[in-house]
């Protein structure tokens, strides 16, 4: 490490080009720049599938967002990577890991309407609502039967603008990237109780390659441990159903000192028909894992009664 403190080496990240992922690379770079002086750090952006509609829209894995970026990272013209970590695949790779997941944003999905006042309660009947994500979907309307959900795609700011270009009512964004972009004061929270988060919403992932022990600890540096605990059950709950990126599938999982608790909602088949079943578990933060497997096996225990 002091050999290359001497040689000034500057380390490349690599993340996505979209404001939000820019903005989201800029923050692991401030922090990884104040827990290691003297080492250079630099952006680079790399274009993956799911920048491309076109790709994206015959894409069928669930490494979209992350495929082209890993493959630079293997072939080390990246040193590090820098994630939204629903975006990541729950199954590992062999050569890449999660190094840190720096303290977590804001959980909350976010309602914005042509009307700053509006929530989803007082929408009007029959609203059109904005989403591309099946779990927000799932849980507008069993909240409001009456809305018709319209699939949207585009970054945070073209979502937002569509609410006042097209006959939507109003879009659901998650409140994290909301706040990473310096976006104030807009739309209306949503409450957990309505709505809880896609597995790992507002949360980071830095990744390293597993031979690269400098990067692991540079990296290891901002991670934030109550985030790991709870992203790492959220994840094993989400796996082990066999949660995917296109899976109805929420999960919120919150430690408070020693202790957790992991609540879920899933979306799946029993005798021919689709059920939704939402459930929660508490205890030991020590092996997060088993605590959000323990969660899944009661979501499939209640499938198979």
């Amino acid at each position: 490490m002091n050999d290359l403190l001497k040689g000034g080496r500057r380390i490349i990240i690599g993340s996505r080009g979209s404001p939000l992922a820019i903005a989201q690379a800029n923050i692991v770079l401030k922090a990884l720049k104040k827990k290691n002086k003297g080492f250079s750090f630099q952006l680079r952006q790399i274009s993956t599938e799911g920048d491309s509609p076109k790709k994206r829209a015959n894409f069928t894995g669930k490494d979209l967002f992350t495929r082209a970026i890993d493959k630079a990272l293997k072939e080390k013209k990246i040193d590090i990577a820098v994630h939204s970590l629903k975006d990541v695949p729950a199954e590992e790779s062999d050569k890449i890991q999660i190094a840190a997941y720096p303290k977590r944003e804001d959980t909350h999905d976010v309602l914005i309407s042509g009307k700053s006042s509006s929530t989803l309660a007082t929408l009007p009947m029959n609203a059109k609502v904005g989403t591309s994500s099946t779990r927000r979907a799932l849980q507008l309307k069993i909240f409001r039967p009456d809305v018709e959900v319209v699939e949207i795609h585009g970054n945070v700011q073209t979502r937002i603008e569509k609410v006042s270009t097209s006959n939507l009512n109003a879009v659901v964004l998650a409140k994290a990237g909301l706040k990473r972009l310096g976006v104030r004061n807009q739309g209306k929270v949503i409450n957990h109780k309505v709505m809880l988060p896609a597995v790992g919403q507002g949360c980071l992932a830095v990744t390293v390659r597993r031979d690269d022990e400098l990067m692991r600890k540079l990296v290891s540096k901002i991670d934030h441990r109550n985030t790991r605990l709870a992203v790492t059950a959220e994840r094993a709950f989400s796996k082990e159903l066999g949660g995917g990126c296109n899976t109805p599938i929420a999960a919120l999982a919150t430690v408070k000192k020693a202790k957790m608790r992991i609540e879920g909602i899933f979306e799946m088949e029993s005798s021919g028909s689709k059920i939704i079943v939402r459930g929660e578990i508490s205890g030991s933060a020590q092996n997060p894992e088993r605590l959000g497997k323990s969660l899944a096996a009661q979501f499939m225990n209640h499938e198979a009664s």
